[in-house]
């Protein structure tokens, strides 16, 4: 039975445990070697897994593992009499502190820093080789411990403060500011010492002094302190541990005496920082005092527990605290401005004499004042001209400020100054324009919007003043002939029409005929002036320009007689105004006398010639004629429509045979003129009166003849 076990042994598949997996060897030939790889616990290495390669002289490499801390992977056969064992680098990282074999005489070499071992192999299991890795944490099983000293107090910088570590030997280092960078502190490396230990820290306290706090970084690392005595409990891990020791005067017994001052100092003053501040101040025994200080003057002399006394000012809207001095200056321990924040020594004394004074600077927030001078369009003639502003802080008590600024084609700018933030600044455009020979110009043709209040506010506050340069645009009305129409030598109706128009297409304005309107300020450029349409009044043809003149002529851009509109190109305003006058006259009527006769009447009236007389209000009737059946005879004067403003013209047309005994009148109609109806109807005599329309009134007049 042994015989046919060891047969079944040697065929068999080799299952070998490697901590958590299983490496599968299968049977070796007669030159099969054994090795056995462990991984020490050490270090804190135990559970964690651990892969290795394996390359055997006389075959292949593979891999074996995870091998976890503490345990071994079992017999693992080899090919050959050597083989180079190396182990994968671990996560977290680690290193190989060292690497045993058993039996040692194997180990042929090794490279710890590559994680690697070569060795002989055993012969059987029973004479196998052990190779057991160590590792501890990357970097060594060590850390270091410095100390760090600080203090507030300025009389301490620089100075040497004595420390031991376990009762050793005694050493020193200097005292740094504690508001200072980390990285700019001079410390004392106090040794090397195995990750994990706990050392005992001891400060030989100067007599005078007191530690104020015990600290170190990190922060877990401060297992107990006593400040006392000066002793603090540190336990050291990888890296460095850093342990900070705060050192400040211990606090005189007894009392002294503080004054406070607000912008007392001449140099100091700032009238928009005035009015009351509050303070409260925390004396070396912890006790409070609340003082109240007018800025420009000092509190009373208060007294205080003797040490380091706070003193923090509270807060006031729009104010910043800049400056704080002691008197001895040497009193002054620290400042944080920001905080309103100030520290000071108050020595033991008896008499106010000797009191601690400490002068608060305040200044009000500021903004900064820029204004900026624009112009607008069409204004090229401002550039280079100087203009004039005032500056009035409403919120001081102080002169208004003046400042100039020359135009040119882009905007520009002047810093005025720097205001207390919330004032309000009045900046105002003065008349001071000047050109640039130094003569005043006129600002009437100037235009000015931007200028006005300004509140400041933090940063920069910026006031734009715009000017635009005018020009001068009148309008007149030539006066109206009610006479015929024609402008000839002669009477004007005194009552005179008013007539509207628009510049641009603006709003409408009235103008009344034979009078001008007020120069119309216009920005320099081109305008377009426009009649609006008048039911009684055209432009008059035989006015000069054909009813619209511009002064200067050349001037005129261009024009239509058909929409009664002009465009004129108008200069800044000292060059002069630009001046349009519309000249109208009375529309005028035409009269036509047509006569009708019906086919019934035409044996007797179709050869019958008619005579007409056409009169109009103050004129005498004119005779026109005769006409046959048929035909229609012109009244060839010009009949204005209009008498005098509002006043329509009466045309009367009389047939010259009527009343007759051969014929009846029997209808007149008037196309053309206005109104509804005729104002006379007059069959019996052949009369009709109307109000003429402008152009052509026909007037037709319809006969039939009388039963014999």
């Amino acid at each position: 039975m042994r015989g046919i076990n060891r047969g079944l042994r040697r065929a068999a598949v080799l299952l070998v445990l490697v901590g958590a997996g299983v490496l599968i060897v299968g049977a070796q030939a007669a030159s099969a070697q054994v090795i056995e790889i462990c991984k020490s616990s050490a270090n804190g290495m135990s559970g964690r897994d651990f892969n290795y390669t394996v390359a055997p002289s006389g075959g292949s490499s593979f891999s074996v593992g995870p091998i976890k801390g503490g345990r071994c992977s079992g017999p693992i056969t080899v090919t050959g009499a050597s083989a180079v064992i190396t182990e994968a680098q671990s996560d977290p990282a680690t290193d190989v502190k060292s690497v045993t074999v058993r039996p040692s005489a194997r180990k042929t070499s090794e490279d710890l820093a590559n994680r690697r071992v070569t060795v002989q192999t055993g012969a059987s299991t029973a004479s196998e080789t052990l190779v057991t890795f160590t590792n501890q944490p990357a970097g060594g099983n060590y850390g270091s411990l410095k100390v760090c000293k600080l203090t507030e107090t300025p009389a301490y910088l620089g100075r040497a403060f004595s420390f031991s570590v376990n009762g050793g030997p005694i050493v020193s280092t200097e005292a740094n500011d504690a508001f200072a960078d980390p990285a700019d502190l001079t410390c004392r490396l106090l040794g090397t010492f195995q990750q994990g230990s706990v050392v005992h820290v001891h400060e030989l306290v100067p007599a005078g002094t007191e530690v104020q706090w015990i600290d170190t970084d990190p922060g877990e690392n401060l297992l107990d302190f006593n400040t006392a005595s000066g002793d603090a409990t540190v336990q050291v891990t990888a890296g460095m541990t850093v342990v900070y020791y705060d050192d400040e005067p211990a606090p005189p017994a007894g009392n002294g005496w503080l004054e406070i001052c607000k912008n007392d100092l001449d140099w100091w003053w700032d009238p928009a920082a005035d009015g009351t501040y509050d303070f409260t101040i925390t004396d070396a025994a912890g006790a409070t005092h609340s003082v109240s200080v007018i800025a420009g003057q000092c509190s009373e002399p208060i007294q205080v527990a003797a040490g380091v006394n706070e003193i923090v000012e509270a807060a006031k809207a729009n104010i910043d605290l800049t400056d704080v001095e002691a008197f001895p200056s040497d009193r002054l321990l620290t400042v944080n401005l920001i905080n309103r924040d100030v520290t000071v020594e108050v020595p033991v004394s008896d008499s106010p004499n000797d009191e601690t004074q400490v002068h608060f600077r305040n200044e009000a927030q500021r903004g900064q004042l820029k204004v900026c001078k624009a112009l607008g369009p069409g204004s090229s003639d401002l550039i280079g001209k100087d203009f004039y502003f005032s500056i009035q802080d409403l919120d001081a008590l102080v002169p208004a400020k003046g400042l100039e600024i020359e135009a040119a084609a882009t905007t520009q700018c002047k810093i005025e100054g720097y205001f207390p933030i919330g004032h309000t600044v009045d900046v105002r455009e003065t008349n001071g324009l000047l050109g640039t020979d130094g003569v005043p110009v006129g600002t009437e043709y100037i235009d000015v919007s931007g200028e006005g209040q300004v509140v400041i506010k933090p940063g920069i506050n910026t006031i734009t003043v715009t000017n635009t340069a005018k020009g001068l645009l009148e309008v007149c009305k030539a006066a109206v002939r009610f006479d015929g129409g024609i402008r000839a030598p002669g009477p004007v109706a005194i009552a005179q029409p008013k007539f509207q128009f628009r510049i641009d297409g603006g709003a409408m304005f009235e103008v009344q005929a034979g009078k001008c309107s007020m120069p119309k300020r216009v920005s320099v450029g081109n305008h377009t002036v426009s009649e609006v349409a008048a039911n009684d009044y055209e432009l008059d043809p035989y006015a000069p320009g054909n009813g619209i003149t511009v002064f200067p002529a050349d001037r005129e851009v261009s024009r239509s007689l058909a929409t009664r509109t002009v465009t004129v190109s108008v200069p800044w305003g000292p060059n002069g105004e630009t001046l349009v006058t519309f000249y109208n006259r009375v529309k005028l009527a035409k009269v036509k006398v047509c006569k009708v006769i019906p086919i019934t009447s035409q044996d007797s009236l179709g050869g019958k010639p008619f005579n007409y007389t056409v009169g109009e209000t103050g004129k005498i009737p004119v005779a026109v004629g005769p006409i046959l059946p048929g035909e229609c005879t012109f009244y060839l004067r010009d009949i204005p429509v209009l008498t005098a403003p509002g006043v329509m013209n009466v045309v009367t047309v009389d047939e010259t045979e009527a009343p007759s005994t051969t014929f009846d009148v029997t209808s007149i109609t008037v196309a053309g003129s206005r109104g509804n109806m005729p104002l006379v109807l007059d069959l019996t005599n052949g009369t009709i009166s109307f109000n003429p329309g402008p152009g052509v009134n026909v007037v037709t007049y319809t006969n039939t003849a009388k039963d014999p």
